[in-house]
């Protein structure tokens, strides 16, 4: 963000005097709650920039030092000032907290300038209490350390033409906006592409998993071929190569007797036991790689309805925790969103599963009269906020249907809902969201889907 839009954005913020919170909610981005507007600060390094959106949905709730440290001096706090630094991209924000005791004084740095971009909390006295990034002597010159004094920027040349932004609000929506667009469409193409590379590997290998039937042909034909050879027992002769029997019915066989005969005998009953027994199992075999694939193929519509790269990262997170045997087996899939762990079930087993192990003051999801995936919230907690709650639902319904539409999605307390059999179930006190699908999906993947 270039310097004059950070100096119009903290004249605006001058007008505010109350922050209710600070908290981080994604890596690198915190989230300012003042009194009446919510403003957010992004401090990736070449991308940092201050913004305004309609919701961000944060995927977990932090709770390091550097959050603690936030949470304990910038809740229900009053602004003393808030300025941007005359020499560079940096927003000083300075406040107090008044108790029964004393009067405690904090200071938050917010320094968007590139590769020193940071933010770094300092008590009265100017001595660093904790930052976003911890750097040292082997690193910079300019050390941020606990404990320590922070050393000034090198100097900085403003050389950029100063413009005023007549509506702040607006502008900071609109910076949301285009960096969004601009992230959100490289993010899907590139997990999109990942998921397709899955489906179609997952595709190939369903298309060449054959029939039960050709298996159990094979299984016959070479059963008949052993127990030919075990009738001709006495006329054969180890080693003896290709011979041509004929059983009862007139069909003849030609059989290769490369070793012994009754090795040869062995290994044609024991080839025609492994196929009958892979064809027992194929139907599962089947029904596995399908489940696979149909989760695959939700994933990716539920990944090109995401409206912002924090849905994206939710769906589809840089690493994937530890996973529970029930999700190593895919019966159930797990998502972190606003510090909430929702599960939802791929198949009836796992919606069995989400059944039996949700709490009574968990919160159920089904879409409302059509076969649907449930799906659970894990809390302790009253008051979900709706965005959650209207997550849950999205979630729901793209992990339950492909196609276009307008769908009503059910949810209540785990405790009004009573298991007939199996994942069937009645419910009761239950409220309704409205979600409405599209089929924005790109390239093949709409054929596909």
């Amino acid at each position: 963000m270039k310097y004059y839009e950070l100096l119009e954005c903290a004249k605006f913020l001058q007008n505010f005097k109350h922050i209710n919170s600070i908290s981080r909610v994604e890596d690198n981005t915190l989230k300012i709650d003042l009194s009446t507007l919510t403003l957010y600060a992004n401090l990736k390094r070449g991308e940092s920039a201050l913004f305004m959106c309609g919701h961000f949905y944060a995927a977990k709730h932090y709770r390091a030092p550097f959050d603690m440290v936030l949470a304990k001096r910038f809740t229900n706090a009053a602004i003393e000032s808030l300025a941007l630094s005359p020499n560079d991209r940096v927003l000083i924000i300075k406040v107090s907290q008044k108790n029964s005791y004393k009067t405690t004084a904090s200071t938050l740095l917010l320094e968007f300038t590139g590769k020193n971009t940071n933010a770094i909390i300092l008590d009265e006295d100017e001595t660093i209490i904790q930052a976003l990034r911890h750097i040292d002597e082997s690193v910079s010159y300019r050390v941020v350390k606990v404990g320590e004094k922070l050393a000034p920027l090198p100097p900085f040349t403003i050389k950029e033409q100063s413009l005023k932004i007549e509506n702040v609000e607006a502008f900071l929506y609109a910076y949301y906006e285009k960096m969004q667009g601009r992230e959100l469409d490289s993010l899907k193409a590139a997990k999109s592409a990942a998921l397709n590379k899955k489906i179609d590997k997952l595709q190939n290998l369903l298309d060449a998993l054959g029939s039960e039937e050709e298996l159990q042909e094979r299984a016959q034909a070479e059963g008949k071929k052993a127990t030919l050879l075990l009738m001709h027992r006495h006329s054969l002769k180890d080693y003896e190569g290709e011979r041509e029997l004929t059983d009862i019915d007139g069909k003849s066989y030609k059989i290769a007797i490369g070793a012994k005969v009754q090795e040869a005998i062995d290994e044609l009953f024991g080839i025609s036991k492994r196929l009958k027994q892979k064809a027992k199992s194929l139907h599962k075999e089947r029904e596995n790689l399908t489940e696979k694939l149909n989760f695959a193929k939700h994933l990716l519509s539920a990944l090109m309805e995401a409206k912002s790269k924090e849905e994206v990262e939710i769906l589809l997170p840089k690493r994937s925790a530890s996973k529970t045997k029930e999700e190593a087996e895919g019966s159930f899939c797990t998502f972190f969103v606003e510090g909430y762990k929702v599960m939802v079930g791929k198949n009836e087993r796992g919606n069995e599963q989400l059944l039996k192990s949700a709490k009574k003051n968990d919160i159920w999801f089904h879409v409302k009269d059509i076969p649907s995936s449930h799906a659970i919230l894990k809390t302790d907690k009253s008051g979900v906020s709706p965005s959650t709650l209207e997550f849950c639902a999205k979630l729901c319904v793209n992990f339950s249907v492909l196609h276009e539409g307008a769908y009503e999605v059910d949810f209540t307390q785990r405790r009004n809902v009573k298991i007939v059999s199996g994942a069937h179930v009645t419910y009761t006190n239950f409220k309704t969201i409205s979600v409405s699908k599209s089929q924005a999906l790109l390239g093949k993947t709409q054929a596909q889907v």
